[in-house]
């Protein structure tokens, strides 16, 4: 029996992650609530030391949506292991690399919404100007985004080993995301300081180079993990 195309798989994960997380919230209110506590606790203590706060607000704002992510993951694939759910989608005619796709997306798709919601908290907190040019903070943000849900997914299928695998999900995605939040972080920076393309543009074809890269590493290894 033949399943359907990968990009109607891949919708149809999509679709069931979106339902799920529409109906539950759990996953988004947890990263979001978490995000928000890390946002706070920063401001506050580097308002008592005496940082800048709009030179470390990017970094802080990155730092809580990668931990933010973390959660997310985590929360993600435990709705997989109850009740079995995973073996339904290891049974259904479809793609390995669709399930990964359409989880993705559905983690992306979360981040998001925590991103947007701490935002504004976070230009308040820091103080940060929003020139013209924060416009270029957009495709930056899509595409670390969409890269810590690629990675983020990879890793997550690990978590179904049980607490220990969960542990070591920040262990090994964080030092692989480090080149995604240095590269996030210059472009935020440079663009709320007034920047052009040109003091982005190297940035982001890093960030997309890296996700072209772990992408098709994802895709090609997530098939072999989903089965271990």
């Amino acid at each position: 029996m033949t399943g359907p195309g990968f990009l109607r798989a891949a919708t149809l994960v999509l679709r069931k992650e979106l339902r799920l997380e529409r109906r539950t919230g759990d996953t988004t209110l947890t990263a979001l609530l978490f995000g928000a506590l890390v946002l706070v606790v920063a401001a506050f203590a580097l308002a008592e030391v005496g940082a800048e706060p709009a030179a470390v607000g990017p970094a802080v704002f990155w730092i809580a949506v990668g931990l933010s992510a973390n959660l997310a993951v985590v929360r993600g694939w435990a709705r997989e292991r109850d009740e079995d759910a995973l073996d339904g989608l290891r049974l259904a005619p479809v793609p390995p690399a669709a399930i990964l796709v359409g989880k993705a997306l559905g983690l992306a798709a979360a981040l998001f919404v925590v991103e947007l919601v701490l935002a504004l908290p976070t230009v308040v907190f820091f103080r940060l100007p929003v020139p013209g040019s924060v416009v270029w903070v957009v495709p930056a943000a899509l595409l670390a985004t969409l890269g810590i849900a690629v990675v983020g997914t990879l890793f997550g299928a690990m978590a179904l080993g049980g607490s220990a695998a969960e542990m070591l999900i920040g262990v090994a995605v964080y030092p692989l995301l480090v080149p995604l939040f240095l590269g996030v972080v210059e472009v935020s920076r440079a663009a709320l300081s007034g920047g052009g393309w040109s003091d982005v543009a190297g940035w982001t074809l890093l960030l997309a180079a890296f996700d072209a890269g772990v992408g098709a590493g994802a895709l090609w290894l997530f098939g072999p993990l989903l089965e271990e």
